[in-house]
């Protein structure tokens, strides 16, 4: 009898195969005679933005014009928006923005200094004050 295989889809994780950019699009939103749009007009007619859409092929970058002051959308792959008003900011501040928020996994950012929670048991198990011999417990 010839063995089968189970139809399955892969799962996309990191580290197992191929890299996954978390970040997969980012909108460019501007407004075409406001004034906090300025720098990211001329970044835009300049051709920076172009070449740093070209240094990540991976994210699909989309561009509108619509009116209010000039902001960058970031989606993620865990469906959640980013969404970092950009006006009156230099054009160097704005790649630097664009790199920092694309490199981003769209999770919260926390302060990590929280004690390890673990739901297993640990291999020596738990400790106590009765396990030190007799002589070298704390009397009161």
């Amino acid at each position: 009898m010839p063995i089968k295989a189970i139809p399955k889809v892969s799962i996309a994780r990191n580290g197992i195969g191929a890299f996954v950019n978390p970040c997969h699009r980012i909108t460019v939103q501007y407004c075409n005679w406001g004034g906090s749009s300025t720098h990211l007009r001329e970044l835009l007619t300049n051709g920076g933005l172009n070449n740093y859409a070209k240094s990540k092929p991976d994210i699909f970058f989309e561009i509108k014009q619509l009116r209010g002051h000039p902001k960058l959308i970031f989606h993620y792959n865990n469906n959640v928006t980013k969404e970092v008003e950009i006006k009156n900011i230099k054009q160097n501040e704005i790649i630097k923005t664009l790199t920092e928020y694309s490199q981003r996994s769209g999770n919260e950012l926390f302060k990590f200094n929280h004690k390890v929670k673990s739901i297993n048991d640990s291999v020596r198990g738990i400790w106590s004050p009765l396990q030190v011999p007799k002589g070298y417990r704390h009397k009161i």
